[in-house]
């Protein structure tokens, strides 16, 4: 898994950048308030006025002796790419750390 993005807490949701080869972007992600259903996204990720993608609170299956990860599942779409891209945040004693992984054949 690759860091994609660095992100701070803040009183609506989280605030950093996404920084890959081909782009740098400050980037937050906004708690839904108006949630309408149970599966509506918990948060939309947003760079200045622009959507960017949503994003959902999850949390890990347990793993023999380890206790399940709360993070935040993120899907990050727009007409720029090819194919939209899973992401996760995950937080961190200082923040949160957005990473991703290249999907398997």
């Amino acid at each position: 898994m690759a860091t994609i993005g660095t992100f701070k807490p803040t009183a609506t949701g989280f605030e950093g950048t996404i920084a890959t080869l081909m782009t740098n972007k400050k980037v937050r992600f906004v708690a839904n308030e108006k949630k309408k259903t149970e599966n509506s996204p918990d948060y939309f990720v947003k760079s200045g006025r622009c959507d960017l993608g949503v994003a959902w609170n999850d949390v890990t299956e347990p793993q023999d002796d380890t206790d399940p990860l709360e993070y935040i599942s993120v899907k990050l779409d727009g007409p720029e790419m090819t194919k939209p891209i899973n992401a996760a945040l995950f937080h961190r004693e200082d923040g949160a750390d957005l990473v991703w992984s290249r999907p398997k054949a």
